[in-house]
Formats: C-alpha cells, sequence, structure tokens
C-alpha cells in the first residue's frame, strides 16, 4: 500500500482510509505453540505408566495415536449429516414452529433423524422420492461412524512363522477395532479409515443431491 502511495498510485490520504479500514486477524482457537506431539495412551498403557513397571513402546503408542486421529476423522465428517438430515425433516414435516422443531431434532442421535425421514417418505412421499432416497448409503456412513465411535483400538501381534520369501522368521502386526458393546473385534487400517471419510462425504452428496432434487421450490 505505501509502495503505491510512493509510486504515486495513491496519495498519504488515500493510504490513511485504507489502512483504516483494513481488518486484522487475531486467531484464538489455534494457540497450543509446543512442539511435543500429542499421543493416544491405552488405559493399560497408563496403567503401567502409573505403577512405574515399564518403558512404554512408543513405537505402539504413535501407531494408535495415528490410528486414533484418523478415526476422529471419519466420526466429525459423518456428523455433518446431521443438520442436512434436520434440514429434510423441516421440509418434509413443514412445522408451525420451525426453529422450535429445530432444537428438538437437535437432541436427537443421527441415527434417530434417518429413522424419521424414512417413515416421512413411506407415508407421504411419491414412489419415486421414497426409491431413490440414497437410505443404503446413508446408514452405511452411519454404522461405520457408530462402530468407530463405541469402539477401542487394539493392537495384535501374531506368533512368529518362516519366512516366506527365504530364511528367518516374521511374524504379523495388525490392529483391531474391538466393539465394546458386543466385543466383536474386525481389523482396521489406514487405507480403510481414508476410504470411511470418503464415503461419508459420498453419502452427504448423495442426500444433498436427492434434496435439491425432490425437495426444492
Amino acid at each position: 500500500m505505501v509502495d503505491w502511495a510512493y509510486a504515486g498510485m495513491l496519495d498519504e490520504n488515500d493510504v490513511r482510509l485504507l489502512e483504516e479500514m483494513s481488518v486484522d486477524v487475531v486467531e484464538v482457537s489455534f494457540d497450543d505453540d509446543s512442539d511435543e506431539p500429542l499421543n493416544v495412551f491405552s488405559d493399560h498403557d497408563l496403567l503401567l505408566a502409573f505403577h512405574d513397571e515399564v518403558d512404554l513402546d512408543w513405537e505402539e503408542v504413535a501407531e494408535r495415536s495415528a490410528l486414533d486421529q484418523r478415526r476422529g476423522l471419519v466420526i466429525t465428517q459423518s456428523t455433518v449429516l446431521e443438520d442436512l438430515l434436520s434440514d429434510v425433516i423441516l421440509q418434509l414435516e413443514e412445522p408451525d414452529d420451525a426453529e422450535a422443531r429445530r432444537s428438538e431434532l437437535d437432541q436427537w442421535m443421527i441415527g434417530k433423524r434417518l429413522k424419521r425421514v424414512e417413515s416421512l417418505l413411506a407415508n407421504g412421499a411419491s414412489p419415486e422420492e421414497n426409491r431413490s432416497f440414497p437410505r443404503e448409503e446413508l446408514w452405511a456412513a452411519i454404522r461405520r461412524r457408530n462402530e468407530l465411535a463405541h469402539g477401542d483400538i487394539t493392537r495384535v501381534t501374531s506368533d512368529p512363522y518362516p519366512r516366506p520369501d527365504g530364511p528367518g522368521r516374521a511374524l504379523q502386526v495388525e490392529w483391531r477395532l474391538v466393539d465394546r458393546r458386543t466385543r466383536e473385534s474386525r481389523l482396521i487400517t489406514m487405507a480403510g479409515l481414508r476410504e470411511d471419510v470418503y464415503a461419508a462425504i459420498a453419502a452427504y452428496k448423495s442426500l444433498l443431491r436427492w434434496t435439491v432434487a425432490n425437495l426444492s421450490d
């Protein structure tokens, strides 16, 4: 701005006016200046550290932290479906007090909102609107979100076995998601979690396309 003034493009009054109109951005939430990495510890890790029994396996801690970070991305990305489902409910119900109804819907879990949409479509939508509603895609994203939210991530190491490509032995290390309610266990991978994020985004876009095609004035 000052260079422009020297070049004859702006006089001093113009520069002063622009400076008075300028807005500085002050970041509030990004206030952590520490370079120390944040890690996620299992209950077993914390118990051992509390009793000073053994040194922690920091490689395991780092792997768990990376998986948990990506798991959080999936959960957060899936959560954006909540507001859009509420919008769909409001458009289908057309309540007299939309704000009061929205406040009520804000207390609902995401699965309950989707079930309400399905009920409204079954009772009042055209066959084409009901048929084209992306329920399978939405339910898949919600189920995965719930699995990740209610699961513990556990590292599992196999017994050593002969290497198939040469001398020596090998062992397989994998991480598994264990459901805290059912105790069911399944493999969890970084690539799989990436696909989960993409699937949550795709589900939102599908619902948005359906909304624009069927509910827009």
